[in-house]
């Protein structure tokens, strides 16, 4: 699988698994297993660049969108099944006598694995009761996907087997049928069992991901193939935003460079961050959070957001930082294609360093055509003096004051903005009136 670069201060800024709070991951868990569960954590954790594998996945999800296919599989059937598929004890003897001698011994002196046996043979067989109804839902639909032809191959091999089928008939389950059907279930079709739920995960995982799509808004990316990349969004918003502002966004290979301005709390942060999961959830095979969406493939990407203090190294907030540029700069030496963000760059040291360092930042990732850069700051008065690269692109996030009160409509716009709210902000919360009517005491 082509490899796509993407690293653990990405993931945190992204909120792709944040296990504290609300998280990118848990609006498409809707699974109903635990395989289930697990098979979705490997999707989101494994992007890549190969365009057989994002479209499989695409178009498998996309499959089950707006389908009515019910699938009934119950958590704790599963569960079980999956429990009993290992269990650690001799698998029964299909003959008459053994069959009667284990469940003799049983009734004499009950114990936990005669009972893992018949249990698990009683949620096996309503397992697969659930999967031959799904089956042969799914075989009457057109169009099928390659990945989801596989998985009905796997289920109809498996079902489609005389011994199954006269397990699927049974009414009830003496001992005669619990050492025949374990011995069945846990020797002779033991691999194909694992194989159904594999499959059986693996259907969790899309339908999952399937009802997220209409219930937040999200569509399917579409991929192009291109030696320099470029972006197309209309409707990009933030998922774990209610009622979320959206906006357009055109990257083209002429304007690889962004350079983003605006107040506090205009709307940087939430943009950079909606953007870049986009793109990470695009190099997933997932729908992402916009109307609609086009672009290159990229071979990473690597944002610095939400970047802190590292104090158990003794490094400043400054320090931190120009680490981080230069493992970015290290990256950027080996791998080419690559999406980057930097949030508020330098804010860690004094205006004229930010300035110097930012400016000589950006001059130099202007020479890079093969990537992608933005990169939001404060420091507008480096605006004139990188007018000259024309592949920056300058946009900005606005506001008004209305009433002495801030107002943002967190839309992008072209251009530089000059607006500043700090001290706004600082002088609205009414700290020097606190101030003197302390120093008057």
């Amino acid at each position: 699988m082509a490899s796509f670069e993407i690293d653990k201060q990405t993931i945190q800024d992204l909120d792709l698994f944040n296990e504290d709070g609300v998280s990118v991951y848990s609006l498409f868990n809707q699974v109903k297993t635990i395989g289930g569960k697990a098979k979705l954590q490997e999707l989101m954790q494994t992007p890549t660049s190969d365009l057989a594998i994002l479209t499989s996945r695409r178009d498998s999800i996309k499959f089950f969108q707006n389908k009515t296919l019910e699938f009934k599989v119950n958590k704790n059937d599963v569960d079980f099944v999956e429990h009993y598929t290992v269990y650690n004890c001799d698998v029964l003897k299909p003959n008459i006598v053994d069959a009667l001698v284990k469940r003799t011994a049983y009734r004499l002196n009950p114990g936990k694995d005669y009972y893992t046996i018949e249990q698990g043979i009683k949620d096996t067989w309503k397992l697969l009761k659930a999967m031959l109804e799904f089956y042969n839902d799914l075989v009457k639909e057109s169009e099928i996907p390659v990945a989801i032809h596989e998985i009905i191959k796997t289920l109809g091999d498996f079902l489609n087997k005389k011994p199954i089928g006269d397990m699927l008939a049974t009414k009830s389950f003496g001992f005669r049928e619990v050492s025949y059907y374990d011995n069945l279930l846990r020797n002779a079709e033991l691999v194909a069992l694992k194989n159904v739920l594999k499959a059986v995960y693996e259907l969790d995982a899309y339908i999952s991901i399937a009802k997220a799509i209409d219930k937040y808004g999200f569509c399917f990316p579409e991929y192009e193939v291109a030696d320099l990349p470029a972006i197309t969004i209309t409707g990009l918003h933030h998922p774990l935003i209610k009622n979320a502002v959206t906006n357009d966004v055109l990257i083209d290979r002429q304007k690889n460079v962004w350079f983003l301005t605006g107040a506090n709390m205009a709307g940087k942060s939430t943009f950079l961050k909606s953007l870049s999961l986009a793109v990470y959830l695009a190099h997933v095979g997932l729908p992402v959070p916009a109307a609609a969406m086009k672009t290159t493939l990229f071979k990473g990407l690597i944002t610095t957001v939400n970047l802190s203090d590292n104090i158990n190294s003794g490094y400043s907030h400054y320090f931190s930082e120009v680490k981080r540029l230069k493992n970015v700069a290290e990256k950027i030496i080996n791998q080419d294609n690559l999406f980057v963000v930097f949030d508020e760059l330098f804010r860690g040291t004094n205006v004229k360093d930010a300035y110097d360092a930012s400016l000589a930042t950006i001059s130099a990732l202007s020479k890079i055509k093969s990537s992608v850069f933005l990169i939001s700051t404060h420091i507008v008065e480096i605006a004139p003096a990188i007018e000259m690269h024309d592949n920056v692109v300058f946009k900005f996030f606005d506001l008004q004051i209305e009433d002495g009160r801030p107002v943002f409509d967190f839309k992008l716009n072209d251009g530089v903005s000059t607006e500043t709210l700090g001290y706004f902000i600082f002088k609205n919360e009414g700290i020097l009136q606190i101030l003197e009517q302390a120093g008057s005491r």
